[in-house]
């Protein structure tokens, strides 16, 4: 299982990083807005991380044409498939069911990658609401997103598992272990508030900003074995259950 989760994370950081620093060159950004403030916020960067982040992200340029970033953003998905495909195939041995071949897995994995990065717009946008009710009542807003972030992944790996698996595991089976994705998932990012900051300093000054990199694939590979960690604990949960 770590080697699919050293995969998951080197897939998901090929394929989506490219693509999030192509769409930060070309989008509006500036104070409470952009790719750079989401992934700031997120990982409650500031001082030296924080620039080092925003250097990174919100660099703009009028030379990146639409045509251009259209074909990246396709590019992306197709290539991004071999995300879904690492994910199925953890999910077909963790759940003990036969592995699925042919065109119409290809196609599951195609259909399934735009919502990977829906799901990615959902977790770093779930700040807005807590910014909107910490305005309102002071410091429920942090608590908001957290719970906000948790339906987020939970609803998203029960999609995912029950999708990649062509439906052969049942919808009630896959809550628990969704849940506990989630559960695991915020943790990591809370945790993360108060380690990646340190980190991410550390690596650029040694490394300039190729540092930021290190870190966040370091990253994804502690949230793919989390998120594996989640997956078995439902299918646990699963077959513990009196059958009916």
């Amino acid at each position: 299982m770590s080697t699919h989760a050293m995969a998951f994370s080197a897939q998901q950081l090929l394929c989506t990083v490219p693509l999030v620093v192509a769409i930060s060159a070309v989008v509006p950004h500036g104070p409470g807005r952009g790719v750079a403030y989401a992934t700031v916020n997120l990982f409650g960067l500031d001082g030296a991380s924080a620039t080092a982040v925003t250097a990174l992200l919100s660099r703009h340029t009028s030379s990146v044409s639409v045509s251009a970033l259209v074909v990246s953003m396709i590019g992306a998905v197709v290539l991004s498939t071999s995300v879904g495909a690492v994910q199925q195939r953890a999910f077909e041995l963790i759940w003990n069911v036969p592995k699925l071949r042919g065109l119409r897995c290809y196609l599951r994995q195609l259909a399934w990658a735009p919502t990977l990065a829906v799901f990615s717009v959902g977790m770093l946008a779930a700040a807005g609401p807590g910014r909107w009710l910490d305005r309102h009542v002071a410091g429920a807003g942090g608590w908001s997103v957290m719970a906000i972030r948790v339906l987020l992944v939970a609803a998203f790996y029960v999609w995912s598992q029950f999708w990649l698996l062509d439906r052969r595991i049942p919808t009630r089976s896959l809550l628990p272990g969704s849940v506990a994705v989630g559960v695991l998932t915020i943790g990591l990012v809370e945790a993360s508030r108060l380690v990646v900051p340190g980190q991410i300093t550390w690596q650029v000054q040694a490394y300039g900003l190729v540092g930021v990199g290190f870190v966040f694939a370091e990253w994804l590979l502690i949230l793919s074995v989390l998120i594996y960690v989640g997956v078995l604990i439902g299918a646990l949960v699963a077959e513990a259950r009196p059958a009916r």
